[in-house]
Formats: structure tokens, C-alpha cells, sequence
């Protein structure tokens, strides 16, 4: 893992490369951008990626395939537009904002990434807006990470997983044995891929 450098996203956006955002200290070191890794393997045929979350490490810079559209969705990330990606055209796009305050339809097909699941409500709506479940459901692929000790996270999986007709395809539990994950409480994770088969 040591080659995997904190500055790894953006690394094919064109025509800038933009900050990655605010960087989780557990989430700075190596180990932790193993997650990245394989959901962008698992999303490399989807045409249209969104992800919620991000902030600090996008998926954007860890995709190898040619997407024509990736939407990113966080707060803490900074605004970016790009038209290339891997030295192709694709629509790219990282919005400022609350999932709830953005409207979301991508075009058929598409993935759906939530890695660090940790939705907070906004105002009156839910963490878990019906929104979001309806974006789930909808996915062709439907990438999932948590931290097993957070409640945040333990609330909001079971209706995730319930927009989905079929058992994930891939179920793993991951250790980032890393100090500065470890200390936070988050090392012991589970990574999830759901597909239409």
C-alpha cells in the first residue's frame, strides 16, 4: 500500500486539479484508501457514478474506467467541475452540499457509492431521506462502507439494504490496522456491493 499518496484523487481531472476537501485524520493514511480502491473496481463498468460522501477522498481520482458522469455530494468538499476524466469526455461534477438540499436523477444506468456511511439529518429531513432509499433501489450497483461502532451508521444500513431485491454479491469485513484509524474507533469495517443480478 505504500504507494498510494494522500493526493491521490484528481489525479486525471482535467482542466484543473482541485483541493480534495477536508481530509478525516483517520481517513489520511494509506491503508484507508484500500475502500476507494475497490469500489472503484466495483463500479468500473457503470456509465454514471454518484457518490454521497467523499469529502477529502473522492472516488473520482481512484476511477480507471471511462464514466461519462460522476457526481459527488458533500458538504466539506469543494465545488469542481471538470469535462474530462482518463483522458476522456465525462460530465464531472462535486457539489458543496447537504444530500438533501441537492436533486438528484442520473441517467440510467448508474452506481451508487456511500463509503464512510454516516448521513446526518438536514433541518426536518432524515439522514436517511426517502430520496436517498429511492436512489438505492435504483442503483444497478450499489456500494456500501461502515465503521461496525458507529450507530449512526448501524441506523441507516438496514434501510439501505432493504431497497435491494438480492443479497450483496460481495460482503467483506475489513481491518484498517492503521494508529490513527484504530484510535478513532472506526478500524473494523464492513464493504458491501449490491448488483441487479
Amino acid at each position: 500500500m505504500a504507494g498510494l499518496p494522500a493526493s491521490a484523487p484528481f489525479k486525471a481531472c482535467d482542466p484543473a486539479t482541485p483541493s480534495s476537501g477536508i481530509m478525516l485524520p483517520h481517513l489520511v493514511s494509506p491503508p484507508a484508501a484500500v475502500r476507494q480502491v475497490l469500489a472503484a473496481y466495483a463500479v468500473r463498468h457503470c456509465v454514471h457514478i454518484v457518490e454521497i460522501g467523499g469529502a477529502g477522498l473522492p472516488i473520482t481520482g481512484f476511477l480507471t474506467n471511462r464514466p461519462e458522469t460522476v457526481t459527488v455530494i458533500d458538504p466539506k468538499i469543494p465545488e469542481f467541475s471538470a469535462t474530462t476524466l482518463n483522458g476522456a469526455p465525462c460530465r464531472v461534477h462535486h457539489h458543496t452540499a447537504k444530500l438533501q438540499e441537492v436533486e438528484i436523477a442520473p441517467a440510467a444506468p448508474y452506481a451508487l457509492v456511500l463509503l464512510g456511511l454516516s448521513l446526518k439529518p438536514f433541518g426536518a429531513l432524515g439522514a436517511t431521506p426517502p430520496e436517498l432509499l429511492t436512489l438505492a433501489a435504483g442503483a444497478d450497483v450499489l456500494v456500501i462502507d461502515y465503521a461496525l461502532e458507529l450507530e449512526r451508521a448501524q441506523g441507516q444500513i438496514g434501510a439501505l439494504m432493504a431497497t435491494r431485491l438480492a443479497p450483496p454479491i460481495i460482503d467483506l469485513s475489513l481491518t484498517i490496522n492503521d494508529a490513527a484509524v484504530c484510535s478513532s474507533g472506526f478500524a473494523r469495517r464492513r464493504f458491501l456491493v449490491f448488483d441487479r443480478a
